[in-house]
């Protein structure tokens, strides 16, 4: 399996996992011939797709937690607000439910370095973020030896922690242009208007709903909505911090593409100590892959692999199954383990391979593109 941008698929792949878009399934994994459905994928808003070929045939993707629970989990979450919306009260005792199973997952997958495998439309962004922010956040739980009933706790605060925005004007909510200062002024006020919503919710702890009044503080008082800095910001709240700035910079926003993961783990380490908690950054970077299984990457030398594979604790040095040579051509794919041969790195990933193979607007024949 490996992920590829949506422009690039051929007909020699195949759909490896589900595409969602809100809650009806619009590809089912093993289709096939999906060069004919890339228009109307790209126009929901998916740019990247897990397939299945000949190249990636024996690698594996491990997710967080089973797409069912991803799934559900945001089901769940779009009907609950929906209700809220209506006028109804808030009822959160299937997102507990689901919560609870969400939580097993992770303690399920320790040991893994995990990346995330939401593809979703564009339009539910907000739902499909606060669902990969949860499991970031769990992800940090976990590694700080928190107990079921805190994961439980940092789990609902995060699944709930952007629900003002439901209150706030959609068309700035999900403006595709740069907002004007007065326009994320006005965006910012989602932090206290999602504090308001749950400050009387009798089954929410205290400490959960604070994530929806801190998750945009910071630890040098650069944060909003009350500059908080140090001390003054709870653990909870510094770890939702990171996992909120990292999915939304590993996701494609209305108004700008995703960041590569390594950008944005470079992103998290250079404000350590400024901005975020260094030692739960540290814990952060130690669960996650850098360059996930399946994703596509240039090596030093210029030659062109997919990761197949991690190497537990350097994350920067994956084992890798090198498909193309410098120029882009194919070659007979060979293996090399990047804590093996130290004197190459990685120097681009899925994202900038993509885009500068799309942007160059070569007239590749089928062949060719099959393997970029």
């Amino acid at each position: 399996m490996r992920l590829v941008a949506t422009e690039m698929i051929d007909e020699s792949m195949v759909l490896a996992r589900n595409v969602f878009a809100g809650k009806c399934l619009v590809l089912k994994a093993g289709t096939s011939h999906i060069p004919k459905y890339t228009n109307s994928l790209k126009n929901m808003g998916i740019h990247y797709l897990y397939v299945e070929d000949e190249l990636s045939k024996d690698i594996t993707i491990p997710d967080a937690i089973t797409e069912e629970n991803r799934v559900r989990c945001k089901e769940i979450l779009m009907n609950t607000l929906e209700d809220l919306q209506k006028g109804q009260s808030l009822k959160l005792n299937k997102l507990a439910d689901n919560v609870e199973n969400i939580i097993s997952d992770i303690m399920s997958n320790s040991d893994l370095q995990l990346s995330l495998s939401d593809l979703s439309a564009t339009d539910e962004y907000t739902f499909s973020h606060s669902v990969s922010t949860t499991v970031y956040a769990l992800l940090i739980g976990y590694g700080l030896k928190y107990t079921r009933k805190m994961m439980s706790a940092l789990a609902m605060g995060t699944l709930l922690h952007d629900i003002g925005k439901i209150v706030l004007d959609p068309a700035i909510v999900h403006k595709e242009d740069a907002l004007t200062n007065e326009e994320f002024e006005y965006v910012k006020k989602h932090v206290e208007c999602g504090y308001e919503l749950l400050k009387d919710a009798p089954n929410i702890p205290t400490i959960a709903k604070e994530i929806t009044l801190n998750h945009h503080e910071k630890l040098d008082g650069s944060g909003y909505p009350r500059g908080l800095k140090g001390d003054e910001l709870n653990e909870f709240a510094r770890i939702s911090a990171i996992a909120d700035v990292y999915d939304a910079l590993t996701s494609d926003r209305c108004y700008r593409k995703k960041w590569p993961t390594y950008k944005a783990v470079d992103f998290l380490i250079e404000n350590s100590g400024i901005k975020f908690d260094p030692d739960l950054v540290r814990i952060f970077i130690q669960r996650i892959a850098v360059y996930p299984n399946g994703s596509m990457v240039r090596l030093s030398d210029g030659k062109i692999a997919l990761v197949k594979d991690q190497n537990k604790y350097t994350p920067l040095r994956p084992i890798v199954r090198v498909i193309a040579d410098e120029n882009g051509n194919r070659i007979s794919p060979f293996v090399i383990n990047l804590m093996e041969v130290l004197s190459l790195t990685v120097i681009e990933s899925e994202v900038e391979i993509s885009k500068s193979i799309i942007n160059q607007k070569r007239n590749y024949t089928m062949e060719e593109e099959s393997f970029l």
